[in-house]
């Protein structure tokens, strides 16, 4: 095992990279997993930081950190009456933030000079924080006993959990006339994110987060610069 970490270290020090920076507009058109649910995370922004590991033959290895940042909208449910009665609320406004990190090939298409379209895919994981602004009967859900609540700066329940995703992408990538170049890209990202536990909720209200899909697609420019 330390002899192939060894070889794969030597193999990236001695392969060129370049390490891009880009920015992103991502929208999650729809993510409805169950027959009430009509959960999306909506439009948005991201920023992105991909390092491009060359392997030769136009091939290469990608390894992107991302985060992006939206609002949209979930559906959240609780228990009432000792567990007798199960309300929900879908009409609140939620900010999605998705922080990821993916590995995964590219290729180029074609060896010609000037501007080059390549594809890729890639897996890694997601860290998904959902917060949500409750007013009305949702208000019954925020827990007095865990800030003031008449203070705007209050964050009302939340999730936080990790999920894993996978994603495909294309771009073209543009050189210039000085030290770096310019990828347009789009991409694609699928992940499955499990009923979660609402933090800061009232404990005795049971309250969670439905389950629901988070399928982001995104277009932007990035500049790769050599290392």
């Amino acid at each position: 095992m330390l002899l192939l970490l060894a070889g794969l270290a030597a193999t990236v020090q001695a392969a060129e990279l370049s390490l891009g920076l880009g920015a992103d507009l991502v929208v999650d058109p729809a993510g409805q997993v169950e027959p009430l649910s009509d959960s999306r995370a909506g439009f948005g922004g991201a920023l992105r930081a991909p390092l491009r590991i060359e392997l030769g033959q136009g091939a290469a290895l990608r390894v992107a950190l991302a985060s992006s940042l939206s609002r949209g909208h979930d559906r959240v449910e609780w228990q009432q009456y000792e567990g007798a009665v199960t309300f929900y609320s879908d009409d609140h406004w939620t900010l999605v933030n998705n922080t990821s990190l993916t590995v995964g090939p590219t290729v180029d298409i074609g060896r010609w000079e000037g501007p080059k379209p390549y594809v890729g895919a890639g897996v890694g994981a997601a860290l998904v924080t959902h917060h949500h602004s409750f007013s009305g009967d949702a208000a019954v859900l925020l827990d007095p006993e865990q800030g003031d609540l008449s203070r705007g700066t209050h964050i009302d329940p939340y999730t936080r959990q990790v999920a894993p995703l996978a994603e495909l992408l294309a771009g073209v990538r543009i050189p210039t006339s000085g030290a770096f170049a310019i990828e347009v890209e789009a991409g694609y990202t699928v992940s499955f994110l499990a009923e979660a536990a609402l933090k800061k909720a009232r404990p005795e209200l049971d309250a969670t987060r439905v389950a629901h899909g988070l399928d982001a697609m995104r277009i932007g420019l990035a500049a790769a610069f050599p290392l």
